[in-house]
Formats: structure tokens, sequence, C-alpha cells
């Protein structure tokens, strides 16, 4: 289809573009509203027993092949669209303090994955875990950065697993050397196949949204480390608990990620019946808004090459409205309301 034609039919199906007016304005709307909602939830705090959602129940995590058939299992071509072209990461990137830096993408993962390896206390010579290896992106920073690493890496998606095991095969990418790859969901039944007590750091970003029975995950994950052993885990928190916490049908955002959680951000830091907490910090969400402002209009560029053999109006309304619900949730209250957590956990002596 013509570029002028794509323009038409996206204007006719009333399918609008990160800069037009009309979104502009919908983001804003949609960003106010929910900032109200925010005020709401601090001023009249819940305990998380009242949502009805345990941490310490049920299996690790869930829907996860719900999870990938609606978002992770969507085509490379889609991906590859909208993701910075250094690392391929799908997670938020680092744009500074209060996420204003005026950076490219590519720097701003550079320096979220930095920032990560500050914090994860990484020396150089570690056998680390990435439960939820995605693109491979962590690897592919941190086998740049540490000679002296290995990795091994786990995703159960089948888009990821292609990509991965294609770059496995060129010889001038990280992933060719230094990583081995477990094509397979994270739970009871795989640890003995990672290998008890084999791992220096284990490590997780974007992952733990997913994710249902804390307790149970530290506990597998202390018996994967060594001695003096660390984890480190980066994702999605809000700053206390909110009527949403689970991402089901009931939320705007649960048709994008079914089986999900938001957890508040120190829940995660009361389980250390397995671990130690060394250290938390908080991740301002504007980093995520501006991830995620990129990312869209990445996207919306890539459209007529995306649909040029299949226009598929439903999926570009899909994603757009993607991107604008996540924004509109990253923004109010300055980004302190939610954003991303980090968590760093030691094995006990």
């Amino acid at each position: 289809m013509r570029q002028e034609n794509i323009k038409k039919a996206l204007t006719e199906a009333k399918i609008y573009g990160p800069d037009s007016e009309r979104y502009l304005k919908q983001e804003k709307s949609l960003t106010r509203y929910l900032e109200r909602e925010y005020k709401t939830y601090l001023n009249n705090p819940i305990t998380l027993e009242s949502t009805g959602v345990s941490t310490v129940e049920g299996p690790i995590m869930d829907q996860t092949e719900d999870l990938m058939d609606v978002h992770y299992d969507e085509t490379i071509e889609l991906f590859m669209g909208f993701l910075d072209t250094r690392y391929r990461a799908y997670t938020m990137a680092y744009y500074g303090t209060n996420g204003d830096d005026k950076i490219s993408l590519e720097t701003a993962q550079y320096q979220k994955f930095r920032l990560i390896a500050e914090r994860a206390q990484i020396q150089g010579n570690e056998k680390i875990l990435n439960i939820g290896c995605g693109f491979g992106s962590l690897e592919t920073y941190l086998l740049q950065e540490y000679p002296g690493i290995e990795i091994v890496g786990i995703t159960p998606s089948k888009v990821q697993i292609t990509y991965l095991k294609e770059k496995m095969q060129d010889s001038t990418h990280p992933l060719s050397n230094r990583f081995t790859l477990i094509e397979d969901v994270f739970d009871e039944a795989i640890v003995d196949k990672l290998g008890l007590a084999q791992y220096d750091l284990i490590i997780s970003i974007g992952v733990f949204e997913q994710l249902l029975n804390m307790k149970l995950m530290l506990e597998l994950i202390s018996k994967l480390l060594r001695t003096n052993g660390r984890s480190f885990h980066h994702f999605i928190t809000s700053q206390v608990v909110t009527p949403q916490v689970k991402l089901n049908e009931k939320t705007v955002i649960g048709k994008y990620f079914p089986g999900g959680r938001i957890w508040p951000r120190d829940e995660f830091s009361r389980h250390t019946e397995h671990l130690d907490l060394v250290n938390t910090w908080f991740v301002n969400g504007k980093n995520y808004w501006q991830t995620l402002d990129e990312w869209h209009h990445r996207y919306w560029k890539s459209i007529p090459s995306l649909y040029c053999d299949d226009f598929n109006l439903d999926a570009i309304r899909h994603w757009n409205e993607y991107f604008l619900l996540c924004k509109a949730m990253f923004s109010p209250l300055d980004g302190t309301f939610y954003g991303n957590s980090h968590y760093l956990f030691c094995l006990k002596p």
C-alpha cells in the first residue's frame, strides 16, 4: 500500500500517530484520569491481602503460554521495528535519575545495563543465569563488557529462541561465545537441568511482572546459587498496593499481559526466608515513559514496512493503544507512582 493510502486508511479508522493533536489530547486526558486514581490509592491505602492476591501460594508464574501467544510471540519484524538497534531490549531504558536526559534510545539502553551491572556488583568473572533472557540484550551487553563472564539464558518464547539461535551462529555477534540458551519456562522442573549451586549471580529484567509465588521463586534461586551468590531483579512496581495489582480481563492493560501482576514496591523485599536483602532502588517511571514514547515513534514509522503485505488495521490499533496506555500509566505524579524497582539479594551464610 502506498504511503498516502496508508495515511488515509489510518485517519478513516481514527488511528492517530504519537505526534498528532488528537493522540496527544487523548494521552493527556488519560494521564489526568490516572493521576486522580493514583492519588486516591495514596490517600486511601489498602492491603495486598484485601485484593485476594497471595505471594506465597500457587505456581511461580501463570498463563505463560497465553502471554507468549498474545504478546511475546508476535513477529520478529514487529519487535525489530521499534526496539533499539544495539541490544534489542524490550525493557525500560535509563534516561537519568529523573528520566529526562536527551539521549538516544540506544544510549539509554546502554546506561540501563551499566546501572544494573553496577548494582548487581558484577565483577567480570561470574557464571550468570538470566531468567527470561528475551532477545539476549543483557547478554549482549555483558559479553561485550566483561570477557570473563559466562551466561545461561532461559526463555519459552519461540520468536526469541529463533532470533537467539540465529545470532549464536553468527561468529561476529557476542552471543556466539560464552552464551548457553535454555528453551523452557523457569519453574521447579527446570532446577535440576540448570544445575544446583552453579551460579554466582541470577538475574531477571522485566520478567517478574509475571511472578506469582515470590517465596517459591526465591527458594529455587537459592538452590541454584553458589556460596556467596547474589540475585538481582528489575521489574515494574507501584508505590502502594492498587486494586488492579492483578492484571486480568477487568484491567485495560490485562489483555496485553495475561496473568501479570504489578506489585507494590516493598512486597518483594519482605521475602527473606531463603535470601538476605542487600539493597533496593526505585527507578523513576519517566524513564519508562520516554522509552515507550521512542518505541511508539519507531513503530509508527515502521508501519508501511510492517504491513506492506497485510494492512491490518486491528493490529495497528492494538499496538497504538498499547503504547498509549503504557505511557499514560508511567507519567502521572512525575513518575513516582509506577516505575521499576531494583532488588539485590545474597545467599544466606
